[in-house]
């Protein structure tokens, strides 16, 4: 009887420990992600020819109770009368693969991202969207593949597995 009690709790013990692990791995992802969203809205007019969208976060990147990554901007696009406010969320367990063209992108299976699209000042009718592709709002930073490489592998020992692709900057 004291032999099994003693094997129950190490298998406590071990699965604890498999999901503290995994659940650490999650906070790192969110670190990752917030420090680099926080580092393209502080750069992103540091350009002197720069006359693009300008975002603001509104909530930063977090992983909601089951399991979702999730986050909301501000964007302003001269190319657009008045802002949009962007939210998107996505199953971690959902995500693929990880690429860069022209900003990152997590690539999910199909349909499994919910957008929500609100416009402000504008003719054009709020949007809500399922696609395949999770935009990070990250395209300042340049030959920075060594950033894909860290969120891949902050994604992998929190136990998703996803592939990183191709990254052009």
């Amino acid at each position: 009887m004291k032999q099994n009690n003693i094997k129950i709790f190490l298998a406590f013990i071990i699965i604890f420990g498999f999901w503290s692990s995994a659940f650490a791995q999650e906070k790192q992802i969110l670190k990752i992600l917030n420090r680099e969203l926080k580092r393209e809205v502080k750069n992103q007019l540091k350009s002197p020819n720069f006359n693009g969208d300008t975002i603001i976060i509104m909530k930063e990147f977090s992983i909601t109770n089951d399991k979702k990554l999730s986050f909301q901007i501000k964007r302003i696009s001269p190319s657009i009368e008045g802002y949009q406010i962007i939210k998107q969320e996505v199953p971690l367990s959902k995500i693929r693969k990880i690429g860069k063209d022209i900003q990152i992108i997590l690539e999910t299976e199909k349909n499994a991202v919910e957008s929500t699209t609100e416009y402000f000042d504008s003719d054009r009718e709020n949007q809500k969207l399922n696609e395949s592709l999770f935009f990070l709002y990250l395209s300042n930073e340049k030959e920075n593949d060594d950033l894909g490489i860290e969120i891949q592998n902050a994604f992998q020992k929190a136990g998703y597995q996803i592939e990183k692709e191709y990254w052009y900057d």
